[in-house]
């Protein structure tokens, strides 16, 4: 993502931290410039204010794996993909499922269960 609209992004979200639509953005561009942190807060600040937004729980997947925390990931991953089953959003389910399948077959069998 280009710098000014990063920048243009953060603006919006520190004007009002509770849209959810611009804190998905932020939180995006964040992960594309490879602020792994600052993502991360974001997108955690986006789910408390809105926990059924099935897009931030898919791109907070994606930040964790960025910063290698795999098992909080699967977590993650699976709270999501429970969200929109719940909430019907189909396109991110199949993100996140594929994602965590993924995952679940590059980590040793006795990981899994450690994380559910």
């Amino acid at each position: 993502m280009e710098k000014e609209r990063l920048e243009r992004l953060e603006k919006l979200w520190k004007a009002d931290p509770s849209d959810p639509v611009v804190g998905l953005g932020f939180g995006s561009g964040l992960l594309e410039a490879g602020e792994h942190l600052r993502a991360r807060e974001v997108l955690e600040s986006v789910l408390r204010q809105k926990p059924g937004y099935a897009a931030a729980w898919e791109v907070l997947g994606n930040v964790l794996e960025s910063m290698g925390d795999r098992q909080e990931a699967i977590r993650i991953y699976r709270k999501g993909i429970e969200v929109s089953r719940s909430g019907g959003f189909l396109a991110p389910e199949k993100q996140m499922a594929r994602r965590l399948k993924r995952i679940l077959r590059s980590q040793p069998e006795s990981g899994e269960d450690d994380s559910r």
